[in-house]
């Protein structure tokens, strides 16, 4: 049997923090240099005594968990997934916050393994490697209990002694570089997502239904003013960025499919949040972003719940991860991987699938109100090459890899516009069969979750705090399809873009008026089709 090498609490303590500050805290470190340069707070003092204190805080938090039994697996567990939060944010500037926390959790797999490739996977061996195999080789010595006690206590108070006086005499400097740049905190291993895990899991298990609220018992449905029952259909789009789309001034025609139907666009749009599991929710909730909570909303009566209890049939037909807890209470359907081997790869579906099961709705319909979402996968990545087949690959060199840090920018850029304009041709698709409804009140709208970042300052993907995301995360597209007086509600909704700002926070009381229910959830100010009195 090999010889383990011995090392008390203290050392291992030690060592543990150590490797927590250069490796996993080695981003953080550069990014807050950099930032000091910019304002010249660099001094030599500065220098020192910043990794100073982070690793007197390291040891702290350290020492809490450097008991008999717990110290390794504790110390494995953290180490290791460490590995994967560094990579993220190194590879794609992944913040690893509360709203992330909440997409990883609620995320499925073949959702997380499109993360994978064959260089993450090398690197992320080699760092859990690194990290974590000298665990196997130590053998943790303690001293009696009171001893322990004392000695963790008077490591914590000379660490955090040395470093308070080496922080209070470049204050300002550390002041000044935690003011102008807040986001840097957010970057601390394992601060960050230790602490925002366990928030997420608090709130997780506090959450009760005996606490649902009903926000109107009793909403009714207003019949159409053509008297004819109405067929509304949401798009829910995923991770299209305004500024990619021909409506918004693009340069590439990525509207080629929907413009002969000729949507009234929207043109300033902002999304609720910068994740599927935060701006789902949000889109069909009463509570604006700034009150908007998942757990709360979860809680609470929704724009689906509203519609049905008055009498409109809902569905919701999904072809992406799940509908946030969005549909608890609707007729649901989850389109599986492996339904159609001509659509599907056993991972995901082209989006066209949701075509087959709309037309299979549509067949069934009856003399009620009908409100079906259909949820697509859209432009999800990182695997942008696997969300449209071959014969959609129309701006091409594309990339078809999951590295996609490693894509050249243009190949990424055209991988991404492929998702764009395939995700077109399926709500033409879907304008085109509802349009052959002339005996029903046709709505469309399409809107999407949030925006995505292409590299875009070295930020890839999604799901950055909404204090400092881009625009690009979350400037997104919006339209609305009628068959019915679509001139008017054009002249209608363009005198209010005129002097309104869009957001998600429109769409509950919009939609709310397009499917005609009246209830004592209402909000004019937000209903964009308030004084559209054709469409009621």
């Amino acid at each position: 049997m090999t010889n383990k090498i011995s090392l008390t609490s203290s050392q291992f303590t030690f060592i543990t923090s150590l490797i927590f500050l250069l490796v996993f805290n080695a981003p953080f470190l550069q990014a807050t240099y950099l930032a000091a340069s910019e304002t010249e707070n660099t001094s030599l003092l500065f220098i020192l005594a910043l990794p100073s204190l982070l690793l007197a805080l390291l040891h702290l938090l350290t020492s809490l968990w450097v008991w008999p039994l717990v110290a390794k697996p504790i110390t494995a567990l953290l180490l290791i997934t460490s590995c994967f939060v560094v990579y993220a944010q190194v590879s794609y500037g992944v913040v690893f916050d509360y709203g992330m926390i909440q997409n990883i959790f609620e995320t499925d797999a073949s959702e997380a393994t499109s993360y994978l490739s064959l260089s993450a996977v090398l690197i992320l061996t080699c760092l859990v490697l690194v990290s974590s195999l000298w665990l196997m080789k130590i053998k943790i010595t303690y001293r009696p209990l009171l001893q322990e006690i004392l000695s963790k206590g008077a490591a914590n108070a000379v660490s955090l002694g040395v470093a308070a006086v080496l922080t209070l005499s470049c204050y300002a400097e550390f002041a000044a570089t935690a003011r102008n740049n807040p986001e840097l905190k957010r970057q601390l291993i394992p601060f960050e997502w230790v602490d925002n895990t366990f928030d997420y899991w608090r709130d997780q298990l506090s959450y009760d239904n005996k606490t649902f609220l009903t926000l109107d018992a009793h909403p009714t449905l207003a019949l159409h003013q053509s008297g004819l029952p109405r067929l509304t259909i949401i798009i829910v789009g995923e991770t299209a960025r305004a500024d990619h789309f021909a409506y918004n001034g693009y340069q590439r025609d990525t509207n080629r499919y929907t413009r002969p139907f000729g949507p009234l666009y929207f043109q300033d749009m902002i999304s609720c949040g910068t994740a599927t599991a935060v701006s789902v929710p949000c889109i069909f909730s009463d509570l604006s972003r700034q009150q908007f909570s998942a757990n709360e909303a979860r809680q609470r009566q929704n724009l689906l719940d509203l519609a049905q209890d008055a009498g409109v049939h809902v569905t919701w037909i999904d072809n992406n991860s799940s509908c946030k807890g969005t549909c608890l209470r609707q007729s649901y359907e989850r389109i599986a991987t492996d339904a159609d081997p001509s659509q599907c790869d056993g991972d995901y579906c082209f989006d066209s699938i949701l075509l087959n099961r709309l037309q299979a709705h549509l067949a069934d319909l009856d003399e009620h109100d009908s409100l079906i979402v259909l949820h697509q996968i859209g432009s999800h990545g990182p695997t942008y090459f696997r969300r449209y087949p071959a014969e959609h690959r129309k701006f091409t060199p594309d990339c078809p890899r999951s590295d996609i840090q490693n894509c050249d920018q243009a190949a990424l850029i055209n991988t991404y516009d492929n998702t764009i304009l395939y995700s077109d041709y399926i709500n033409a698709k879907v304008m085109e069969l509802t349009s052959q409804f002339t005996n029903r009140a046709v709505s469309v709208m399409y809107v999407s979750d949030h925006g995505e970042s292409l590299g875009d300052s070295g930020v890839y993907l999604h799901g950055l705090p909404y204090s400092f995301a881009p625009a690009e995360q979350t400037h997104v597209p919006m339209w609305l399809w009628t068959n019915h007086h679509q001139n008017e509600l054009r002249e209608c909704l363009a005198a209010y873009q005129e002097s309104e700002v869009s957001s998600h926070d429109n769409i509950f009381y919009t939609l709310m008026h397009l499917l005609g229910v009246h209830s004592a959830v209402n909000n004019p100010d937000l209903n964009m089709l308030e004084h559209c009195d054709s469409l009621s």
